[in-house]
């Protein structure tokens, strides 16, 4: 862990910044109790947050891995909006498979993928958002212990040696009904 503390990682894109800029307050907050680095990747313009050390990192596709995997916690803001519970849950899916612990907003199929409190956690009002990104970033054993078990959901729901036989089992069926 770097000497600024544990790393709390956004990974987005400039139509998705705004969700992470709404969060400045709350960020503010966390850095006046706890040390730590936002690394903000895809934001597709300068990022500045009062009183938040904060890491700009571009986004590449050959790269994306690697830039998860140098994460201490991830954060997934997003608002209940029917745009944004038709897009989310990928980058919860992406953090915990690469053991990464997350804090993701409770909307849509996020809701799905986190069991709250087990596997990650999930945040509705600004008072969770603190309180859960608080306990991550001031407690090593919790976030080790949610980065193995999301890794684990991941592995058992949403791996391609689950999910492959699935999608082979649909598309026969779905030649079948068409024959």
């Amino acid at each position: 862990m770097p000497a600024g503390g544990p790393v709390v990682g956004w990974i987005g894109s400039p139509t998705t910044y705004h969700y992470l800029e709404n969060m400045a307050g709350l960020l503010r907050d966390a850095a006046k109790n706890h040390a730590f680095t936002l690394k903000v990747s895809g934001a597709g313009k300068p990022v500045h947050f009062e009183g938040v050390r904060v890491q700009e990192v571009p986004w590449s596709l050959e790269r994306e891995v690697e830039l998860f995997n140098s994460c201490d916690v991830g954060v997934y803001p997003l608002e209940d909006t029917d745009w944004a519970r038709g897009k989310c849950g990928f980058k919860a899916i992406q953090f915990m498979a690469c053991g990464v612990p997350v804090v993701a907003a409770a909307v849509g199929v996020n809701r799905e993928i986190i069991t709250d409190g087990v596997d990650g956690f999930l945040a509705s009002t600004p008072a969770e958002w603190t309180e859960k990104l608080g306990r991550l970033l001031s407690d090593p054993e919790l976030r080790a212990r949610m980065a193995a078990a999301g890794r684990r959901t991941i592995e058992e729901r949403y791996s391609l040696r689950v999910t492959a036989p699935r999608l082979a089992r649909i598309l026969q069926e779905a030649v079948a009904v068409h024959r």
